[in-house]
This record gives C-alpha cells, sequence and structure tokens, in this order.
C-alpha cells in the first residue's frame, strides 16, 4: 500500500509538470518578400497558438511610398502618429515571453537619421528598447536578444523617428523614406521575417526539484494519516 501511494505521489507530481507547456521559436514573424511597400498592412505570415498576431502597419501620419519588398513611408517627422506598429495580443490562459527582435531598417538620404524601437506591454507606456542609427541608404540588418518581457494581454512594437535629423546630416524632407524589410544575416544573400521571439505558455511551470518534492510531500501526507487510523 505504501508504495502505491509513493507512486500517486509522483504521479501527481509529474501532472504538475505536464499543468504548463510552452512553445519556443519565433512568436510571430512577417514575411515583407513580394510586397510593394505602399500596402495598407501585411499580416503575419507565422503565427504561435496562443497569441494574435497585429498586422505590421503605420501610423495615420505616414504616407505610403513604394519600395520592393518593405513597408514603406514619407513624411517622417516626431509628431506621434508617424509610426510603423507590429505584435500581438495574447488569449486568455495564456502568457508570453519576449526576449528577441530581428528586421531590417532602410532610410533614403532625407528620411529620418535616427530611428526609435519601442515596445509596449499589456497596453502599457512606450519603453525604448533602442536607437537605429541611419547612415546611408543601405539596409540596417538588426537581430538583437534582450531583457525578458512577459506580457498578459498584448505586446506592441513600435518605429518611430527620434528626432528630426535626415540621413544625410540635414533635416527630414516630408518625401524621405524609411522602410521596414526582412532580415538579412549575411547582408543580402539570404532573408528571414521581421521577427519577435520568445515563448508562449499555457501557465507557470514549477521548477522540477519543487514538483518533486510536492509529490514526495503529498505521498507522505497520505501515508501518514493512514498509520493514524484506528485498526
Amino acid at each position: 500500500m505504501p508504495h502505491r501511494l509513493v507512486r500517486c505521489g509522483l504521479v501527481f507530481a509529474a501532472a504538475l509538470m505536464l499543468a504548463g507547456t510552452t512553445a519556443r521559436a519565433d512568436i510571430v514573424a512577417y514575411e515583407m518578400a513580394g510586397q510593394p511597400g505602399d500596402q495598407a498592412s501585411s499580416a503575419a505570415t507565422l503565427v504561435t497558438p496562443g497569441v494574435s498576431a497585429l498586422a505590421l502597419s503605420r501610423g495615420a501620419g505616414l504616407t505610403p511610398t513604394a519600395g520592393a519588398n518593405s513597408i514603406n513611408s514619407s513624411g517622417w517627422s516626431t509628431d506621434p502618429t508617424d509610426f510603423y506598429l507590429l505584435g500581438f495580443t495574447v488569449a486568455p490562459g495564456f502568457t508570453a515571453f519576449i526576449n528577441s527582435i530581428a528586421f531590417a531598417g532602410r532610410s533614403s538620404n532625407t528620411g529620418p537619421g535616427f530611428v526609435n524601437v519601442l515596445y509596449s506591454v499589456d497596453n502599457g507606456p512606450e519603453t525604448l528598447l533602442t536607437t537605429l542609427t541611419m547612415a546611408g541608404t543601405a539596409f540596417n540588418n538588426q537581430s538583437f536578444n534582450f531583457a525578458q518581457v512577459t506580457a498578459n494581454s498584448s505586446f506592441r512594437v513600435f518605429f518611430r523617428a527620434a528626432n528630426t535629423t535626415s540621413a544625410n546630416g540635414g533635416t527630414i524632407a516630408a518625401a524621405g523614406t524609411f522602410r521596414l524589410g526582412d532580415y538579412s544575416p549575411d547582408g543580402g544573400t539570404t532573408f528571414l521575417p521581421i521577427s519577435l521571439g520568445g515563448s508562449v505558455a499555457t501557465a507557470a511551470v514549477p521548477e522540477p526539484s519543487q514538483v518533486v518534492l510536492v509529490g514526495v510531500m503529498a505521498a507522505g501526507l497520505v501515508v501518514a494519516r493512514l498509520r493514524r487510523r484506528p485498526a
């Protein structure tokens, strides 16, 4: 009988370990190949279960502009309506853990010279992630990890002009453009979609040592109660 109870405790511990499942990799991704640049928005091409992707879109203050394999815009300034947006909402019962981003940005000579990449968690205020320096007209490929962010309802990334300085050192012109495209790890030979990486979990997963301890304690309590039971 005690052996059976111990087995029950271990089964209980295993059940706790399986109570939370986690998917690791890109949470959402946006393949920009074939996009004309002046599209209203670009839908996500990869979405992890447990989240709903937001379309990659531009703010109302920007003007759609042609630019192959990207989303492209002119009319940049520091106005709050001048931005690109991507991200996702989190389904009830899930939690997202975000720790990486990959993309490529490109400015024209009179487009933004400095671009802030910011994020908002659960509809909170925007937090600066990094500032891009857009020198010349070459694509600035970016892929990096950052301190893990936990999102319970939404995660949004914004791209905004950091100031009015243009890529050529002057002032951003009305016709100056900034675009987002696929990330190239080798400078233009291969391309990977714009992406947000991390994991999506159904529940918090206890540490294995804690799970085993709980299971053994549960079995021990049952055994102790049986020993105290009158004959």
